[in-house]
């Protein structure tokens, strides 16, 4: 009885272990073979306020490493540009342009995992398979150092990036579904940098 209470034990940590080693393997081959990445996208916010969910459509284009443009379409116009070195934030509805360096959010932004080739995705999350989902294999990443969200997951199908769901806690998950998919398709450079329109605000400072 005694040696029997110590091999499952030891076969559950053997097998959680190699999990986490594949599910490690797989979800940076991805981004190892990743040069840009566009997609239309659904999201589904939580707004305790009101007791509803938020519905928002726009688009995301990416480009490894450093650049990615996140704009809003529906319901409030938003642009979220990052250019490699700066953090850019159009809101339209306010005629606001806040501005940052994006070093010193790094850490903060939920797609850090994919937008940065520098360092490897367990270097800056603990990563876990979780298994099958509505279609989709899905991936637990669980930050190393503290941040806003408490952990994103991550689903594929047919080996691209189907959806992102991040939590920031177990009532607070916000929800990303992509579509009209194209990875590693030329986008031009141009697409990633922001010039303040006129008669806007600006707040902050660009490097």
């Amino acid at each position: 009885m005694f040696k029997k209470q110590i091999k499952i034990p030891l076969f559950l940590g053997l097998l959680t272990l190699a999990t986490w080693a594949q599910a490690q393997v797989s979800l940076q081959s991805y981004v190892n073979t990743l040069k840009t990445f566009s997609a239309d996208f659904e999201q589904i916010q939580p707004d305790e306020s009101v007791f509803a969910l938020n519905k928002s459509t726009g688009s995301f284009k990416l480009n490894r490493p450093g650049q990615l443009v996140w704009k809003y379409d529906t319901p409030n116009p938003q642009k979220i540009v990052i250019d490699g070195v700066n953090l850019w934030v159009f809101d339209q509805d306010l005629d606001q342009v806040t501005v940052r360096p994006v070093a010193d959010i790094k850490g903060d932004i939920p797609l850090s995992w994919i937008l940065y080739d520098d360092e490897s995705i367990e270097s800056k999350f603990m990563i876990l398979d979780v298994g099958e989902r509505a279609g989709l294999t899905w991936y637990n990443l669980t930050p190393k150092k503290a941040t806003y969200f408490q952990s994103l997951e991550v689903g594929m199908k047919a080996g691209e990036m189907a959806e992102v769901w991040m939590y920031q806690d177990a009532n607070n998950i916000t929800k990303v579904r992509f579509y009209n998919i194209e990875s590693n398709h030329v986008i031009p450079l141009e697409t990633f940098q922001f010039n303040v329109p006129e008669g806007v605000d600006l707040v902050g400072e660009a490097l």
